[in-house]
């Protein structure tokens, strides 16, 4: 199945965020993202998925992840594997392909403060 880029939707979120999410595959088990941050994810608080698994591929700079309470340091060519139900943020400057299983839908990410 081949995606081009124009048939993905541009997104911006506050903190320094913005990318492109392609459309979910046919099955709907799958979406793709690709984003560049100068910033904070989120603005404030953390963020937490209710069903999606989101694996973060870094290709430039360098992305630093707070995960269950601990931080980590990605660079180039570093995977991340956030798993549903766990609160993260992120932050640093680069450029990350997101694998999204099953596909993306908002109504099941929420930002909280704690």
């Amino acid at each position: 199945m081949l995606y081009h880029k124009s048939d993905a939707k541009s997104f911006t979120i506050p903190g320094g965020t913005e990318g492109v999410l392609y459309p979910p595959s046919l099955k709907g088990d799958q979406s793709v993202a690709v984003i560049s941050m100068d910033g904070h994810y989120p603005k404030e608080g953390y963020s937490r998925n209710d069903v999606c698994t989101e694996t973060l591929y870094l290709l430039e700079g360098a992305f630093e992840i707070e995960y269950d309470g601990a931080w980590h340091t990605l660079i180039p060519g570093d995977i991340f594997m956030i798993l549903p139900d766990h609160k993260y943020r992120t932050k640093g400057k680069g450029k990350a392909c997101v694998f999204i299983t099953p596909s993306w839908d908002s109504a099941q990410n929420h930002i909280t403060l704690t």
